[in-house]
C-alpha cells in the first residue's frame, strides 16, 4: 500500500506558550490544555492577547504532545491552543475524519517506542512524518463514512449501557426503601 506523510494531508499547528500567570477559571478566552483534550472542554481561561491561528473550533482535531499522545475532536466552543497541544488542519483534498481515524494507532506506536525520564514527548516533526494510507478522496470519504457509522453505534451503545446502569441503581434503591 502506498503511503503519504501527514504533512501531505494536513497542516499541523503547535500551540502557543500562553503565560500561566494570566490563567484563571472565570474570564477571558477558554484555553485548551493537554488534560482537556480527551474530555473535550476546559475550565481554564486566559486574558492574554492571541493570534487567530491559535483558535480551536468545535470538531478540530487535537493531539497531546506530552505523556499519552491522545487525539480527540474538540467538543466545546472556541478556545485557544496552548503549548504542547497541536491542531491538525486537513487540506481540501482530503477527508478530515479519514485523517482522524488514521492517527490513533500511529500515535500509540510512537508513544510505545518513545523512551522517557519523566514524561514522554512527541515533536511536531514526528507528527508531520506519520504515514497515512494514500487513498483517493472518494475512497477516504467511504472509509470515513463507515468508521463514523461504527463510532456512532459504539457511542449509542455506551449511552444505552449508562442508562441501563442508572435504571438498575434506581431499582435497587426502590427495593431497599420498600
Amino acid at each position: 500500500m502506498l503511503m503519504k506523510k501527514l504533512s501531505d494531508y494536513a497542516e499541523v499547528i503547535s500551540g502557543f506558550a500562553f503565560d500561566s500567570n494570566l490563567f484563571n477559571d472565570v474570564k477571558g478566552m477558554p484555553l485548551v490544555r493537554i488534560r482537556d483534550i480527551r474530555r473535550g472542554y476546559t475550565e481554564t481561561y486566559t486574558t492574554e492577547e492571541y493570534k487567530d491561528e491559535y483558535i480551536v473550533k468545535k470538531d478540530d482535531i487535537l493531539i497531546g504532545m506530552d505523556g499519552e499522545f491522545n487525539i480527540s475532536k474538540w467538543k466545546s466552543d472556541d478556545a485557544l491552543l496552548n503549548q504542547r497541544v497541536c491542531k491538525v488542519n486537513p487540506i481540501n483534498t482530503c477527508n478530515g475524519d479519514f485523517i482522524y481515524y488514521s492517527l490513533p494507532f500511529k500515535l500509540k506506536e510512537i508513544e510505545n517506542s518513545t523512551s522517557f525520564a519523566t514524561v514522554k514527548h512527541i515533536s511536531l516533526k514526528q507528527i508531520l512524518n506519520i504515514d497515512i494510507p494514500d487513498y483517493s478522496l472518494e475512497e477516504q470519504n467511504k472509509i470515513a463514512m463507515k468508521l463514523n457509522l461504527i463510532n456512532n453505534m459504539i457511542n449509542n451503545k455506551k449511552h444505552q449501557l449508562f442508562k441501563l446502569d442508572e435504571l438498575i441503581k434506581s431499582q435497587f434503591v426502590n427495593e431497599v426503601i420498600v
